[in-house]
């Protein structure tokens, strides 16, 4: 829009101006317009980052940028590693909390209790490593060092289909314990996607939330691969009954963890 004031305007019209003012900044507020102008006034100097190969979207720690391949300072090469390192030298220091989940007020309101629950690195660690052995014993098995584009043929991947929890990072830490790689299968992708995230990198184990078990049993005959269904208890209220399926039942399905 012009700057309405740009040019000398003729007392007659000073109303009808200020009238046009007026319009436009009440247009400015209702469609969040001064919102571009408070991030050109604070960004770049109140920032702590910087922008990578000048995307501003894309950012790194000033002392990052033109160093992204080197490996960090503690020498780690992989996932596992870095978790490794941590757990040297933070072992008793707290890593996650979680509080009491009661349930659900309303279909999009949780309601959590005062009650909080710790786990420090150290004990982290002791449940991902536990897990990991339990999965190898599965029959999954460790990936190719190499990652390549060609199909996956041996049951080296774990899916999870979950929300992030305890639950997920201490699954994944479990397999990265065993060189067993993770498939990520995010929820806003609807169940349906389970299927063939588990057809296309030949799943043999899947972590999923416990209202999803009977899904996974029910379409079992169109993954064939499954073989384990691992469970997590997380939003699951206090006074909610999720029934399982029978531990006997027809197809792939095996094992519930």
């Amino acid at each position: 829009m012009a700057n309405p004031i740009s040019a000398p305007v003729s007392p007659v019209f000073l109303p009808l101006q200020i009238l046009l003012i007026g319009i436009d900044l009440l247009i400015s507020l209702l469609t969040f317009g001064w919102i571009n102008v408070v991030k050109t006034l604070t960004k770049s100097k109140s920032m702590r980052t910087v922008p990578v190969a000048d995307k501003f979207s894309h950012r790194v720690l000033p002392e990052c940028k033109g160093n992204l391949m080197k490996l960090p300072s503690n020498g780690a090469t992989t996932l596992f590693e870095v978790f490794s390192k941590t757990l040297e030298r933070h072992g008793s220091s707290l890593c996650m909390r979680k509080r009491r989940f009661i349930g659900w007020k309303s279909k999009k309101v949780k309601e959590f209790g005062p009650e909080i629950s710790e786990l420090t690195y150290s004990e982290v660690g002791e449940k991902a490593f536990k897990f990991g052995a339990a999965l190898a014993a599965t029959g999954t098995v460790p990936s190719a060092p190499v990652a390549t584009l060609d199909k996956v043929t041996t049951p080296c991947r774990m899916a999870i289909f979950e929300n992030t929890c305890m639950e997920w990072t201490i699954a994944a830490i479990g397999c990265f314990s065993q060189s067993i790689g993770v498939v990520t299968v995010y929820s806003t992708l609807g169940i349906d996607s389970v299927g063939e995230a588990v057809v296309d990198n030949s799943i043999s184990a899947i972590l999923c939330n416990k209202t999803n078990v009977q899904y996974l049993v029910d379409n079992a005959k169109n993954t064939r691969c499954l073989k384990t269904i691992i469970y997590t208890n997380d939003l699951i209220g206090e006074t909610m009954t999720v029934d399982l399926p029978k531990k006997n039942s027809k197809g792939p399905h095996r094992r519930l963890l």
